[in-house]
C-alpha cells in the first residue's frame, strides 16, 4: 500500500483483505475500499457443503430439518472466522434460520478435516479439491455445492440455491490488485496478461487439478464482483458479532 501507484507492485490475495477483514477488525492498516484498485479474477475454488455420515441427511432438506430437531446442538468446522468455510455456514444459518455452532481451527485446514472424518464435528463448508477423495470414499457425503450452477468436478451434486434457498452463493476466490490510482491503461495491461495466462492450457489444466476455476472478467466486472461480496459480508458478519483480532 506504499509503493508507488504504476503497476510494478501487485496484490493477490483470497476474499478477506479485499472484502471480509475490514468488517472484522477493528483496526486495518488499509481501506481495501479505496486503496485496492481490483485488477482481475485470478480463478474461483468451490465450496461444498459436507456432513460427516453419521448425520442422517442425503440432501440441504433433510439437513435443515435435522438441524431443527435432534441436531440442533450440532457443531460445524471451519479454518477460522475469518474464512470463506466460516462465512458460508453462516450465510446457510441467516436464510435457513436454523443454528449450528462454530468450531474454528485456526486456519488449519488438516485438523478441520480430521475432525470432521472422526465424527467430532458434523459438518463443513470445504474446498472441492481436498474433499471429493472423501466423498468417492464414503468418508464424508456431499450436501450441495455452493455456487449458482453445478461444478464440473462433480455435476451430481446439485446446488445450495437449487435444493431450496434460491440465490445461495459463497465462493472461496483470488482476486490480483493494483495500488489505487494506478492508470487504467495499465490495470488493463495487467488484466489482459493475466487473462492469457489463466487460459494457457498448462495453466488451465494445473488448476482445475487444484479444483479451481477460472472466471475471467474485466476490471470493471471484478470491482463489481468484490463490491458485492463485500455488501453481503458485512450484513452476515454484523449477523453473526463475529470478530477479529
Amino acid at each position: 500500500m506504499k509503493a508507488p501507484a504504476d503497476g510494478h507492485m501487485l496484490f493477490v490475495s483470497p476474499p478477506g483483505p479485499f472484502s471480509i477483514n475490514a468488517h472484522l477488525m477493528s483496526f486495518m492498516p488499509f481501506n481495501p475500499a479505496t486503496d485496492v484498485a481490483p485488477v482481475a479474477m485470478l480463478g474461483v475454488a468451490p465450496l461444498l457443503l459436507v456432513v460427516h455420515p453419521s448425520v442422517p441427511a442425503k440432501n440441504l432438506k433433510e439437513l435443515l430439518a435435522w438441524l431443527r430437531g435432534e441436531g440442533a446442538d450440532a457443531h460445524y468446522a471451519s479454518q477460522a472466522v475469518a474464512s470463506t468455510g466460516y462465512l458460508a455456514m453462516e450465510l446457510l444459518k441467516s436464510l435457513a434460520r436454523v443454528e449450528a455452532t462454530h468450531v474454528p481451527y485456526k486456519g488449519s485446514a488438516a485438523q478441520a478435516t480430521t475432525d470432521l472424518l472422526a465424527g467430532r464435528v458434523a459438518m463443513s463448508f470445504v474446498n472441492t479439491s481436498t474433499t471429493l477423495q472423501h466423498l468417492r470414499g464414503g468418508r464424508l457425503r456431499a450436501i450441495a455445492v455452493a455456487e449458482l450452477k453445478r461444478i464440473a468436478a462433480a455435476p451430481e451434486i446439485p446446488t445450495v440455491a437449487e435444493s431450496g434457498l434460491p440465490g445461495f452463493e459463497a465462493t472461496s476466490w483470488v482476486g490480483l490488485g493494483a495500488r489505487a490510482g494506478t492508470a487504467r491503461d495499465i490495470v488493463y495491461r495487467l488484466n489482459d496478461r493475466a487473462s492469457r495466462a489463466l487460459a494457457h492450457p498448462d495453466v488451465a489444466r494445473r488448476a482445475a487439478n487444484l479444483g479451481i476455476e477460472a472466471r475471467l472478467m474485466t476490471p470493471e466486472e471484478f470491482a463489481e464482483f468484490v463490491r458485492a461480496e463485500n455488501t453481503k459480508w458485512a450484513e452476515i458478519i454484523r449477523r453473526s458479532g463475529a470478530k477479529m483480532e
